[in-house]
């Protein structure tokens, strides 16, 4: 090599021998920057990833089930409210995720999964007191207290799949197909909070880029949730004695944008038995804590005043989570994960912070998500 670089000097000079070498170190940064694996708290976030062995593979796959979980023997210890039994589920990508486990002996709809797919996802209604909130003077004490009711009621979910993004997933059916109102509950357009809520959360099925914009041909999947306005909030509108989290949810459906500096959407994700899954610290660290939806949310105020349509997209979170969801999507298909959305109170006027809406996945596989085309 020096040889080389002596020749070099000798017929051409020093600026065709810098060159050269300039050329030559880049040459090898790059090939070295191919070779290197990122791990973040344990978890690969970019390189190649390494086969794995598993000394024993039954705890890292789960059995196909064809219309029923199986028989539980742990899980959430927090009881699962009755007041919901009598409401009537709709959904109409029906039954992409339909609410419970398919009876001992029926017939399920899910008869035939997608090929991909081991285990068949359902959803379950959600108390909102399990999820903890800002509560009043929360700038100073940082206290945090159960949530009081939400204020919309989930009937029902859709998880979703096309060859592109799917947006404003509300242009997808008949704008006169919508869910019946929460037993007991009413509805009045002067209220100025809309009848029905819906939530689209896309998610990619990789990773993508640490940097540049994300692959056009990954149109990842949709987990679509419906809600309508719940009985409690409905009275309290009624009779004009909304709480905190009511008025700055009607300033939110006004103004119909989630920033960091105004009002901020914020969804939380809880799982009472993480411990038992194989799991990152950092995913520990998150539990029952609430993530920022603000430059990922879109909100469609079209069908205003009586549905309002959320879009918030996983592909404008940071490479590391990204990276560590689609890494530990499997695990979704072994717990019981409760997820709520809610507006973040930051004065003490705007407080307590209050569940918008929630709802429980199990058997949450990604790949039993049903294709619209």
């Amino acid at each position: 090599m020096l040889l080389l670089l002596a020749g070099c000097f000798a017929l051409a000079g020093w600026r065709i021998t810098a060159s050269v070498l300039a050329i030559w170190g880049l040459h090898r940064l790059l090939h070295w920057w191919r070779g290197i694996s990122i791990f973040i708290d344990g978890m690969q976030v970019y390189g190649k990833a390494k086969p794995k062995s598993f000394k024993d593979s039954a705890s890292h796959s789960s059995p196909r089930r064809k219309g029923r979980a199986s028989e539980r023997t742990e899980g959430f210890m927090t009881p699962k409210s009755e007041a919901s039994e009598d409401f009537v589920e709709w959904a109409p990508f029906w039954p992409s995720l339909p609410c419970g486990p398919c009876a001992e002996g029926s017939t399920s709809p899910f008869a035939e999964l997608p090929s991909e797919a081991e285990v068949q996802p359902y959803w379950l209604q959600c108390d909102a007191f399990v999820f903890d909130v800002r509560n009043i003077g929360y700038k100073h004490s940082r206290e945090k207290i159960p949530s009081q009711f939400a204020l919309y009621e989930c009937v029902g979910m859709d998880i979703v799949r096309d060859h592109r993004r799917i947006d404003c997933i509300m242009d997808r059916w008949d704008s006169g197909d919508l869910p019946a109102n929460w037993p007991g509950a009413r509805w009045e357009q002067s209220w100025k909070v809309p009848r029905v809520l819906v939530f689209n959360c896309q998610v990619p099925y990789t990773a993508g880029k640490i940097f540049g914009s994300y692959p056009d041909e990954d149109g990842g999947f949709s987990i679509l949730n419906y809600f309508v306005l719940s009985r409690e909030a409905s009275a309290l509108l009624a009779s004009n004695a909304a709480t905190p989290a009511l008025q700055l949810w009607k300033r939110f459906v006004e103004e119909g944008v989630s920033t960091k500096e105004g009002i901020s959407l914020k969804v939380v994700g809880r799982v009472e038995d993480l411990d038992k899954h194989e799991v990152p610290e950092s995913f520990k660290r998150f539990n029952n804590k609430p993530v920022l939806l603000t430059r990922s949310a879109t909100v469609y105020k079209k069908r205003l005043p009586e549905m309002l349509e959320i879009d918030f997209d996983v592909r404008n979170w940071n490479y590391p989570t990204r990276a560590a969801m689609v890494s530990y999507h499997h695990r979704a298909r072994e717990a019981e994960v409760e997820i709520g959305y809610l507006l973040e109170g930051k004065a003490d006027d705007e407080l307590p912070e209050q569940i918008l809406g929630c709802f429980t996945v199990n058997n949450m596989d990604i790949m039993a998500a049903r294709w619209l085309t």
